[in-house]
């Protein structure tokens, strides 16, 4: 409970009190419950508090989304070369260090292939395309340079993208740090406003994570072709470099005050 002097009027006293609440609500700083009746049942007086926090951190995981693009008359035939050349996109992967584990198949899309003609001024059935892409996942990010040029050495047609993100392990370390800084950052506003209204922090009443979040950065990766007078070429990708991620977290702690 708030202690007041006892020849203090009680409406100059009621009308402080609000002037402050409504002061802090306006900042959007924390919200002050008033002094309620114990007896009564309701909750005791409060301070919550919403404390924020934000972190830099560098991924360390790589996902790497390749594909493999056929159009054949069949589907047999389409699915047949699609076959040959994955299972060399594969093989080159695991040459550079990559397991099995590592590779998995993301989409596996086979349908039928039409092209517009102008003379006969509608779609012509051409055969069928099968379009595959699988996931190359790697703790290794000085390599993915490596693993996309062997991979288009090997016959891909391209990558998708290149996706940059959290290990388990390491998003439970980072979820733990962020929401440790949140909650110091929500007791410093509890207490900086407690000692502004002369009382002290009790006990935590409630806490909520009210947020925890980071987005995971995506290169799009666009290949040229480049064209050495025998054929169609895919040229080498530039190094894919990470950058670091933002990793926010919010939490609302509401204390007892005394």
């Amino acid at each position: 409970m708030i202690n007041m002097a006892k020849n203090a009027n009680p409406y100059v006293i009621v009308g402080m009190v609000l002037a402050a609440v409504l002061v802090l609500a306006v900042l959007g700083y924390v919200a002050v419950k008033p002094v309620l009746n114990a007896a009564s049942g309701e909750e005791p007086a409060q301070i919550s508090a919403t404390g924020n926090s934000e972190l830099s951190v560098m991924p360390d995981k790589a996902i790497i989304r390749i594909k493999v693009e056929t159009k054949e008359k069949t589907a047999e035939l389409a699915q047949n070369k699609n076959t040959e050349i994955m299972n060399n996109v594969q093989l080159a992967l695991k040459q550079k260090g990559l397991s099995n584990e590592d590779i998995e198949t993301d989409q596996y899309n086979l349908h039928q292939w039409t092209e517009w003609d102008p003379i006969q001024r509608k779609s012509v059935d051409k055969g069928y395309r099968l379009y595959h892409t699988v996931k190359v996942t790697t703790d290794d990010l000085n390599k993915v340079g490596t693993f996309i040029t062997a991979a288009v050495d090997a016959g891909a047609d391209g990558i998708e993208n290149v996706q940059f993100d959290l290990s388990e392990d390491k998003k439970k370390d980072v979820k733990k740090e962020a929401l440790q800084q949140a909650s110091q950052n929500a007791k410093d506003k509890a207490e900086a406003v407690a000692d502004g209204l002369g009382v002290r922090l009790g006990d935590v009443l409630r806490i909520k994570e009210s947020e925890f979040n980071y987005g995971p950065i995506y290169r799009t990766m666009e290949m040229a072709v480049a064209e050495d007078g025998v054929g169609g070429k895919m040229a080498p990708p530039a190094p894919v470099q990470p950058e670091e991620l933002k990793i926010r977290a919010t939490v609302s702690v509401s204390y007892k005050i005394h």
